[in-house]
């Protein structure tokens, strides 16, 4: 009984510290005047421009859309170029390609943050043989010239066919290849 004791005080002073917190910043924002209003808006109005600046740079490059890759030189050209890409290795007559596919499309409309790229293997062998690809659909998931993980199969989207494409988003984002925000904290500059 003791110990359930104990655990209940230290929630309960975890909860008022929280408390406290919580009331500490509330008091500061209602005791902002113009001027600290107006730096507040100044920083925000120069992280607007810069994620806008990132947006064109990403567009430049090619993010927004699903590209398939022409040949080799192009597919080194865009791994140098952009510091996050998802590479879908497919087959078209393979349904679940096509299922991984249209998500894949989709988000590529919706997160600049990361180049979308796919390579049937069937018009280029090569690519899969380097890359060690032995199940469609793969997805190489390439951050700064490095490919970290590999997503084989539907395992990681539960399982079956039938996953959506925000489960589709989740799972990219756990891998750190999308943001919610389409910007990166390590993209923005915080002056």
């Amino acid at each position: 009984m003791e110990s359930g004791g104990a655990a209940e005080q230290a929630i309960l002073q975890m909860a008022e510290q929280i408390e406290r917190a919580i009331d500490d910043e509330m008091s500061r924002v209602d005791n902002m005047d113009d001027d600290d209003l107006a730096e507040i808006r100044k920083r925000r109005m120069k992280q607007l421009k810069e994620m806008d600046k990132r947006r064109v740079e990403w567009l430049q490059k090619g993010h927004g859309i699903y590209d398939e890759v022409q040949d080799l030189p192009q597919f080194f050209q865009v791994m140098k170029a952009s510091e996050r890409v998802i590479v879908h290795f497919m087959r078209r007559a393979t349904s679940r390609c096509m299922i991984l596919d249209r998500h894949l499309s989709q988000i590529a409309k919706e997160h600049f943050e990361t180049k979308f790229m796919y390579v049937d293997v069937e018009r280029h062998p090569s690519l899969a043989e380097r890359f060690n690809i032995v199940m469609l659909p793969t997805l190489m998931l390439v951050e700064k010239q490095n490919t970290f993980h590999s997503i084989i199969g539907f395992d990681e989207f539960g399982g079956n066919d039938e996953f959506t494409t925000d489960v589709c988003c989740k799972v990219l984002g756990t891998h750190g290849m999308l943001n919610d925000k389409g910007m990166f904290a390590a993209d923005q500059n915080d002056d």
